[in-house]
């Protein structure tokens, strides 16, 4: 059977990204990697389309298919309706598999801070910075925000297993960054170092 264009992209994408060939819808794809690395949090259709940015309709489209495929549930509370991964479900670990071992770097999956908005600023620094990372190497991050510090070494180190990887975390207040960038010391190296790469930068909080 002859080649189509599609069976040709995938095959000349192998080695960068495998995962667009195998599940085809974006919106799909983004919702998969938030539900399955978030497994203890619930979300409701509008922030789920915050988050992935993606219109609320393509979203209200494939929550539907996910949960015909019972990947995902739903639970109605008052006025909404929140929905969360089904961890029962016969495919979870195995979906959570193929994006592991789809995606090639760590990276991608510090979108959903990102968009978070208790998280102001959020570097990657040192070794962390070059691409493809070395994976010799912990990956180095500077995050300022307000969001409680357990939280944020839950959602890293959930990443971190996925990729087999160690992290090491400055993790400060925005009154203590502030503090700490005229201080110096640690802090001004680090923002003044070459090796530096700033993800986020809201500055209004």
């Amino acid at each position: 059977m002859p080649l189509t264009t599609d069976h040709y992209f995938c095959t000349i994408s192998l080695m960068v990204d495998l995962l667009p060939c195998l599940i085809q819808s974006k919106v799909k794809r983004k919702l998969l990697k938030l539900f399955l690395f978030n497994k203890n949090k619930k979300f409701h259709t509008r922030e789920l389309s915050r988050v992935v940015e993606e219109p609320i309709s393509a979203v209200q489209r494939e929550i539907k298919k996910l949960l015909e495929l019972q990947i995902i549930v739903k639970l109605p509370e008052g006025n909404l309706v929140n929905y969360f991964v089904n961890t029962q479900s016969p495919f979870f670990e195995d979906l959570k598999a193929v994006i592991l071992k789809t995606t090639t770097e760590p990276k991608d999956f510090f979108r959903l801070l990102i968009n978070t908005k208790t998280i102001q600023k959020i570097y990657l620094h040192g070794e962390t910075v070059k691409s493809p990372m070395k994976f010799s190497e912990p990956v180095k991050l500077l995050i300022v925000g307000t969001m409680d510090e357990p939280d944020v070494h839950e959602y890293l180190t959930a990443i971190m297993e996925i990729f087999n990887r160690d992290y090491e975390l400055i993790y400060l207040d925005p009154d203590a960054f502030e503090k700490s960038k005229l201080d110096g010391g640690q802090m001004g190296g680090i923002l003044k170092s070459k090796s530096l790469l700033q993800l986020k930068n809201n500055d209004s909080g």
